[in-house]
């Protein structure tokens, strides 16, 4: 499972971010952040939560629980598995993969 601070670091660069412009953004002390992402310290829960906000993700996947960042992922996932299956069902969830992909 990941960790919190492996979290932050992923989320922050999946939104091509840098800890400056994560720290500033949300008004917290550099040296606070630095040991957050760093694993040295975690934050409290509600700071976990303004992440939460900030990268809009779910807050279990900031708390830990789960691989999923939002709803969107979890739909994509069980569409692809459905498309997998090759039922005749597979045709509707690529068609709803494809629409996905333009959101």
């Amino acid at each position: 499972m990941e960790s919190v601070a492996e979290r932050l670091t992923h989320l922050r660069h999946s939104h091509n971010y840098s800890r400056k412009e994560v720290y500033e953004k949300l008004e917290i002390l550099k040296s606070t952040y630095n040991r957050w992402e760093t694993g040295s310290r975690v934050p409290d829960n509600d700071t976990i939560l303004r992440f939460a906000e900030f990268y809009n993700v779910s807050p279990a996947y900031m708390f830990g629980f789960g691989h999923l960042q939002n709803e969107t992922e979890f739909l994509k996932e069980v569409l692809e598995h459905i498309a997998k299956e090759g039922d005749e069902q597979g045709l509707y969830a690529q068609y709803a993969l494809k629409e996905l992909e333009k959101m």
